[in-house]
């Protein structure tokens, strides 16, 4: 501390006297610690030449910008304390600054509502008051009323006219305070913690932060998560995976929503409670039933995902809409009426929830058709095997408690306690957005439709699926090529993502897009044909289900477009009009796939190097192996991806054989572009955005065409989609290197690619002309 007025008190302390720009605050907190205390606002200060003070030097008091700040910095050199920087906004929630705070009180806060003995009840108080006045925005008179009533629990009680000094204090001074505070860090139960999930990560300790590290540096969180889930789930390994991208989604930028179906004690609940464990509890919101409105009275605060046991718990249109609204990735803001506590007067009040996704369980055939084009739908298995397999591991299970598998060493143990886990997971970079070059192969989900509504639904459908190869690069980040430019970092989705994703919602797909659950599928292979009429009662007596389920069931696939209902006599016959969709194989062709992905990324990369470079903005690249940034990516030559681009996939059936889906999430034949080899040479020719040139395309650039020429939309006479050809490709007429499969044809029988834009273009041209 700066040399100042020093005096001595009659026990034999010492005052130092300072004069300060900045109002400081009382400080009583280290008193006990490290015998230091800072008399600031609402303190009195006895001085010499009061009997038994006197002055020990001749100076005056030195002038300092902010005592509080001196102070602790001084302290922190010493060694006393470590270093305590002010909160800019209450609890590092800067999303909650200048809001009136309506949630549950933290634990940190309540313990102050028990009252403090001598020597912290100053501090204490200032915090409650300031808690309610600037956070809970009370008016001060209630606030003082609150303070008197926690008074008589202070042992002993301040004065009244301390008291009011504090709340005055807190009310003109609009004091914050944070997580790190310690007076209410003393008091912080971290895990129950309703109001700072978001600082959770940042109060890690060293050791808990070294042990998340780890896990995040293995990769393979999807495998732990799997693991861990199959001790309570048998059988159903997609759906525990799906369940656990699902939830982890809601931090994300991509969002994702699942409805989970099947018969009542199929593990559809199971399928969740299996990996909360491992979830942080600040992401997750559960109940079972609420009243129409209450969705859209959820916490402010929580930004995560709503876990509804049964979805006939939110009833009537109103919950209907919100799930929707939900389901979109969308806040829900509501207005209502609300008496002002100032005025008196009725005025409009607001509250908006930001729940980003939602995960429902449903006994129900049928869904409903608002909320179709909004989830995944996903059907526990209700096999005869599978229940076999159940009941042997219940039998099982009853001779060996947990309790006892534990002590004798009979369950296998992970390499991660629960906590381990959630601490990997909010440790990730949830923010980072998802460069994601997608197959082709996706677009085979349109053979799925039978309806055009179901057409229709695809738009979001397909997003979805992306989305989730997206959330699935996001947990193996440390795995991922990382790409920053200016100030924008991305992380590059891999092959394995993508084939990752198709695998575990192989089935989810057929069965959103159909429409069609496990239970309507095997009510369709009744109908062998057009001639087989059947009632409900020859479908319960095949299936064995209850007359109620078959009569739900067929009614669902007549309204699905597949069965034609007979109305005309009293029991209800019903025929063949659809046959159910031929199952998709997303995986049938990985070498194709990966040929694609080399292409698309190595195109990609060039295109932002040379532009940014065009235009100035710094672009770096990230090597996870030891967590550099570089301004090139480094690699060799690309002749291997040249042979890849030539090859023609139908020519030879040796070349280019159906691989079967790897048997873990690695995919042998896509190396990590994380590190360098020889399909990512950015050696090769510019790729401007701004001024694209033209590259080679042998699949749309005949010989001799003129190609490096820009053409006009009178050029062509037709323009049509080639199947299996979309990808990277150079307009003929904007010249710029889009994705797409538009394919041209001009009156010289020329054949050149078309981006979606001057596609456009060229139909408004011949409507006009026609």
């Amino acid at each position: 501390m700066l040399i100042t007025q020093i005096e001595q008190t009659p026990s034999g302390g010492q005052h130092w006297i300072y004069y300060c720009n900045n109002k400081p605050r009382t400080l009583s907190v280290y008193h006990n610690e490290c015998g230091l205390e800072l008399l600031g606002e609402g303190k009195l200060c006895i001085m010499a030449s009061s009997l038994g003070y006197k002055r020990l030097n001749d100076n005056n008091p030195t002038i300092v910008r902010d005592l509080e700040d001196s102070l602790l910095e001084a302290m922190f050199k010493a060694g006393f304390k470590p270093k305590e920087h002010k909160a800019d906004a209450w609890f590092e929630r800067a999303d909650l600054a200048g809001k009136r705070f309506t949630g549950k009180t933290p634990l940190c806060i309540e313990a102050l509502y028990r009252g403090s003995k001598e020597g912290e009840r100053n501090e204490k108080a200032i915090r409650l008051a300031s808690f309610l006045a600037n956070f809970r925005q009370t008016r001060a008179d209630r606030v003082l009323e609150t303070m008197h009533k926690i008074n008589k629990l202070n042992d002993p009680p301040l004065e009244e006219s301390e008291l009011q000094s504090i709340v005055k204090s807190a009310v003109s001074g609009g004091y914050v305070y944070g997580c790190t505070d310690p007076i209410l860090k003393k008091h912080c139960t971290r895990d129950e913690c309703p109001i700072a999930p978001a600082n959770i990560a940042k109060m890690l300790s060293a050791e808990e932060t070294e042990k998340a590290g780890k896990l995040l540096e293995e990769g393979k969180l999807l495998d732990y998560a799997l693991t861990y889930g199959k001790r309570r789930l048998i059988g159903e390994d997609n759906a525990v995976l799906a369940n656990f991208v699902m939830f982890c989604s809601g931090q994300t930028h991509y969002p994702i929503s699942g409805v989970i179906s099947g018969y009542s004690g199929s593990g559809k609940n199971e399928s969740i409670r299996a990996i909360k464990p491992l979830l942080p509890k600040e992401w997750l919101f559960e109940f079972t039933t609420s009243t129409p409105e209450a969705i859209k009275y959820l916490p402010e605060e929580f930004a995560g995902t709503l876990v509804i046991y049964e979805a006939a718990g939110v009833k009537g249109d109103s919950g209907s809409l919100s799930l929707r609204a939900i389901g979109e990735g969308e806040s829900i803001e509501t207005i209502y009426p609300i008496r002002n506590e100032l005025t008196g007067k009725m005025e409009m009040g607001r509250a908006k929830t930001n729940a980003k996704n939602f995960v429902t369980t449903s006994s129900d055939i049928d869904i409903n058709p608002d909320l179709y084009r909004r989830v995944l739908k996903y059907t526990m298995n209700h096999s005869t095997q599978l229940t076999k397999r159940v009941m042997a591991k219940k039998i099982r299970d009853a001779a060996y408690p947990d309790s006892l598998k534990s002590i004798l060493g009979l369950q296998r143990s992970l390499p991660f306690s629960e906590q381990d886990f959630e601490n990997a997971l909010r440790l990730l970079d949830w923010n980072l957005e998802a460069v994601a070059f997608t197959p082709t192969q996706l677009l085979q989900i349109l053979d799925l439709a039978v309806k055009r509504e179901q057409e229709v639904a695809l738009r979001t459908h397909v997003e979805k699926i992306i989305n989730f190869a997206k959330v699935l690069a996001l947990l193996n980040q440390k795995k991922r090529l990382h790409a920053k430019v200016d100030k924008q970092e991305y992380i590059i989705v891999e092959p394995e993502d993508f084939l990752k994703a198709f695998s575990i919602l192989q089935a989810s797909i057929t069965e959103t897009v159909s429409r069609i659950e496990k239970r309507q599928e095997e009510t369709l292979k009744l109908f062998e044909d057009s001639a087989v009429s059947l009632t409900k009662h020859d479908v319960t007596s095949k299936l064995r289900v209850s007359t109620k389920t078959a009569t739900r069931v067929l009614k669902t696939l007549a309204q699905a477009g597949y069965l034609k209902e007979d109305t005309s006599n009293k029991t209800y016959r019903y025929e063949l009009l659809q046959k159910e969709p031929n199952h998709l194989d997303l995986l049938e062709n990985i070498r194709s796939f990966s040929r694609f992905h080399r292409k698309s990324l190595r195109k990609w990369l060039n295109t932002i190097e040379t532009t940014g470079h065009a235009r100035h903005t710094p672009v770096a690249f990230l090597n996870p192996n030891d967590g550099s940034w570089s301004q090139i990516l480094q690699s060799g030559n690309d002749e291997d991806l040249d042979k890849d681009e030539n090859l023609d996939e139908d020519s030879d059936p040796a070349l280019n054989p159906v691989l079967p889906p790897p048997p873990t999430s690695t995919c042998p034949d896509v190396p990590m572009p994380s590190t360098p080899e020889s399909s990512l040479n950015l050696g090769t020719e510019p790729n401007n955005l701004d001024n694209c040139e033209r590259s080679t395309c042998p699949e749309a650039k005949p010989e001799n065409s003129q190609f490096s020429c820009r053409k006009s939309l009178d050029s062509f006479k037709a323009v049509h989609w080639a199947d299996g050809s979309y990808g990277w490709h150079d307009c003929a007429v904007c010249k710029r290197t889009m994705l797409t499969s538009w394919q041209a044809e001009t009156f010289k029988d020329e054949k050149l690619w078309l981006c979606d834009d001057c596609k456009a273009a060229w139909e408004r041209k011949q409507l006009e002309a026609s």
